[in-house]
């Protein structure tokens, strides 16, 4: 701690002791942590002693401040061997205790000489310093266990991204044979191998969007922007309506509605945005209530182009809106879902892609709306 030189010298020069130091103070050790030796005493930093032969050992018990202007006419310590062992007569040394109250060790000041300290404005000086340097250490600890959390925490990141670009990589070529083989078992002649094939197909499917979720996730972590291909669009609604459909196909027992319409052509990555409707009518369709219906908006109005998703369910607490959008979080942690928490994050991602927002709102009245704003005529 850079101050605490500074601080040694003012404490020589107010009570005249030519050694002042602070002491790490332990049941089995006495180490010198910082000094200033103008006697002669032959402590550095890091020397230690034997705490069984200093007077600190008395603190540990309880912290209280040890002073005296000669040892050799002092009632108590004139036979304590710590004066005649380290070549000192006079003494004060203060407990340092740290926030939480435990004891830390000891500021202390010593001289081969006797000196004017216990009834001295110096004893006052050395123990408010004492409670200073208390809060000096307590700030240097904490700062070192942030710097020590944030490494680890950049360790586990690096090592997740790792992870995730290997597995997205190396996932894609079975991927790629699911598909080919659910492609051959869907031509077939018998219904069985075809109902084989579709739920093959769908699995597939299924896989190849958490996939391409981590390898757009990857990238974002990298700090890369989501790429997007933006061009103006006549037929955005009827691409939306492809993936309502495709999912109203997973899902038939749910009921799945949408009016999707565009008075104008509208600037976009349109394969983005299907991939963002996916993701959130995946989510819609989890957390909806299974009796109510999921409900999908599209228009543009005012040079504002939106898509609205919604759906009724579980109320959810603002703690929970506040995060909807971070990666790997779940609104129920315990509940077992096939998804790594990534969709929502991926779907803000496309959005600030567009120039827009993404937005969830949710009243038992109007239920839970996720919506997307961008400008219609956005230009990357």
């Amino acid at each position: 701690m850079p101050t605490l030189p500074a601080i040694l010298k003012l404490l020589r020069d107010q009570t005249d002791m030519r050694f002042i130091g602070i002491a790490r103070v332990t049941p089995e050790r006495w180490v010198t942590c910082a000094v200033l030796d103008d006697a002669g005493l032959g402590l550095k930093i890091g020397d230690e002693l034997d705490v069984n032969t200093t007077l600190c050992r008395a603190q540990l018990d309880q912290p209280h401040t040890i002073v005296f202007d000669d040892a050799r006419a002092h009632p108590v310590y004139v036979n304590h061997p710590a004066p005649r062992l380290y070549g000192f007569r006079s003494h004060i040394s203060v407990p340092i205790c740290l926030a939480d109250g435990s004891y830390f060790g000891s500021l202390c000041g010593l001289d081969p000489d006797p000196r004017l300290i216990a009834d001295t404005r110096g004893a006052g000086m050395m123990e408010n310093m004492a409670s200073l340097i208390g809060r000096l250490i307590d700030e240097a600890l904490s700062h070192v266990a942030t710097e020590r959390a944030l490494v680890a925490e950049r360790e586990v990141g690096d090592s997740r991204e790792q992870f995730i670009a290997v597995v997205a990589h190396d996932l894609r070529n079975p991927l790629g044979t699911m598909h080919t083989a659910a492609e051959i078992l869907m031509r077939a002649e018998d219904e069985k191998s075809n109902r084989m094939g579709d739920r093959l197909r769908r699995s597939a499917a299924r896989m190849t969007g958490l996939v391409n979720d981590l390898v757009d996730f990857s990238r974002g972590r990298a700090g890369r922007a989501m790429p997007v291909e933006l061009a103006r669009s006549d037929a955005l609604a009827p691409a939306l309506q492809e993936i309502v459909e495709e999912v109203r196909h997973l899902h038939p027992d749910r009921d799945l509605r949408s009016q999707l319409r565009f008075d104008r052509s509208v600037v976009c990555d349109q394969s983005r945005l299907q991939q963002l409707l996916s993701n959130l009518l995946s989510n819609a369709l989890s957390y909806g209530a299974p009796d109510k219906p999921v409900v999908v908006e599209a228009f543009e109005d005012e040079g504002i182009a939106s898509i609205v998703v919604t759906n009724w369910g579980p109320p959810i607490s603002p703690e929970c809106l506040d995060r909807m959008f971070d990666a790997y979080w779940s609104a129920d942690a315990t509940r077992a879902t096939p998804n790594m928490g990534l969709g929502l994050h991926i779907c803000q991602l496309i959005a600030r892609a567009h120039h827009g927002i993404l937005r969830v709102s949710a009243c038992a009245e109007r239920g839970t709306r996720f919506t997307i704003e961008w400008p219609s005529d956005c230009r990357a």
